[in-house]
């Protein structure tokens, strides 16, 4: 069946979660008959598993799919519901509408899709109270959608960090933990003119921006995500919203899509390259250069003083997808652990979350011992070591970008913090 243009299937949950099989959660698995109805009933429940860090939001009813092309898209639709409720709207599984009226002789909505997908699929389902299951009898009598075009290239670029907490900015009860991307602006030139602010439509405290002369570097990294939980969260729809033709979008994810035991943010290397390929591909439909950076390295040292390479399986499915599609890739996983088998073992510490009881107020004023988050020191060096890359880089489409960096900058700081030049 086609409605107005898309095509309708009706999805169930009627089985229960496999739940976890060697150490992986596995959530419900959908049940779908093609030729949904446009009258149909809209059940919304949610599940926890044991642990408490996996849930789940389920959306029963008739689903309505679209060729979205990995574009923005202007959806107008017209639905009742029989004795009225209030209504979300969600787009692959995101939600794009919160709590719009649906009342029982008809509402029109209209809303903006930042497609991350090549075909995009809308639900409606009641707002949930909670954990509390609801229901509600709708009716869509008519859906349209129009393509909404991306905004032309602005005067200064625009570099977006999609990350985590190891790029991050972080307030000031948090230090001396801080982020790469807090700190990247630094190399650039004219650093010392930087404009830091708050920018639009961030829905997250952490998310800033740092404006120089020749580029806007938005920060929108936020701790404990990972490729998959940006995307389903909004966090990358976010993002596009503010993005224009010719801006730039690096990407680096890892450090929580290898962690089995937060099923949420989990995904096995294939999963994550699926998810990633998304980002490139929504970033090159709109004009977006995208910039696959590797993981930073976690200060994994054995016994002999050397350290190991941490998220080997996922830094090769970004040199895959580089290769792929003909785009930058950023080896930081490898320029950390180099610099890390030259401090060594000891020195290496100062890098990374190591800190005496008493050594700082806020959040670490019992001290810390954490090989994976980064220090102002360590935030710096490997920000340094990004910036270094752009700089160097042989593709022509990063030349733009980096002639802005200060290579002095480069030298004098790390040297600096280190005693060395790297």
């Amino acid at each position: 069946m086609e409605f107005c243009g898309f095509e309708t299937k009706t999805v169930t949950y009627p089985d229960p979660a496999p739940g976890w099989v060697d150490g992986v959660y596995h959530e419900r698995g959908a049940r779908t008959v093609p030729g949904g109805e446009h009258v149909y009933v809209s059940r919304r429940f949610r599940e926890r598993e044991e642990t408490g860090y996996g849930v789940y939001d389920y959306v029963e009813g008739t689903r309505f799919s679209f060729p979205a092309e990995y574009v923005d898209w202007r959806i107008t639709v017209r639905v009742r519901a029989d004795g009225g409720c209030k209504l979300d709207v969600f787009c692959d599984g995101m939600c794009v509408l919160s709590g719009a009226e649906a009342e029982p002789d008809g509402t029109e909505l209209s809303f903006t899709v930042r497609s991350c997908s090549e075909t995009s699929e809308l639900a409606f389902a009641p707002a949930a109270d909670g954990d509390a299951e609801s229901s509600a009898s709708l009716a869509v009598t008519e859906i349209s959608r129009e393509r909404v075009p991306v905004p032309e290239a602005k005067k200064i670029p625009t570099l977006f960090l999609a990350s985590d907490s190891t790029v991050q900015t972080y307030d000031q009860y948090y230090y001396p933990q801080t982020g790469w991307g807090e700190v990247l602006y630094r190399f650039f030139t004219d650093a010392e003119l930087v404009r830091e602010y708050r920018p639009d439509g961030s829905t997250y405290s952490h998310c800033r921006a740092y404006g120089l002369p020749g580029v806007v570097i938005e920060n929108r990294a936020i701790g404990g995500r990972s490729a998959r939980s940006f995307c389903l969260e909004g966090k990358l729809s976010e993002l596009l919203s503010r993005a224009a033709r010719g801006d730039f979008m690096m990407i680096q994810f890892g450090h929580n899509d290898c962690t089995k035991a937060r099923p949420n943010r989990y995904s096995d290397p294939d999963n994550y390259k699926s998810y990633i390929r998304r980002y490139v591909k929504s970033a090159l439909s709109r004009g977006i250069l995208p910039i696959l950076v590797t993981p930073v390295s976690r200060r994994n040292c054995g016994e002999n003083g050397v350290f190991s390479p941490s998220f080997a399986e996922y830094s090769e499915k970004l040199s895959e997808l580089a290769s792929e599609f003909g785009i930058p890739l950023l080896d930081l996983g490898s320029a950390s652990l180099e610099i890390l088998n030259i401090l060594g073992a000891d020195d290496s510490k100062r890098l990374y979350l190591h800190t005496d009881p008493g050594q700082y107020e806020g959040a670490y004023i019992g001290g810390a011992a954490d090989n994976t988050h980064l220090s102002r020191t360590g935030a710096l060096v490997y920000a340094g070591r990004v910036a270094d890359m752009l700089s160097r880089s042989a593709d022509g489409r990063l030349a733009a970008l980096g002639s802005l960096v200060d290579r002095n900058r480069i030298d004098y700081i790390t040297e600096a913090l280190l005693g060395k030049r790297l």
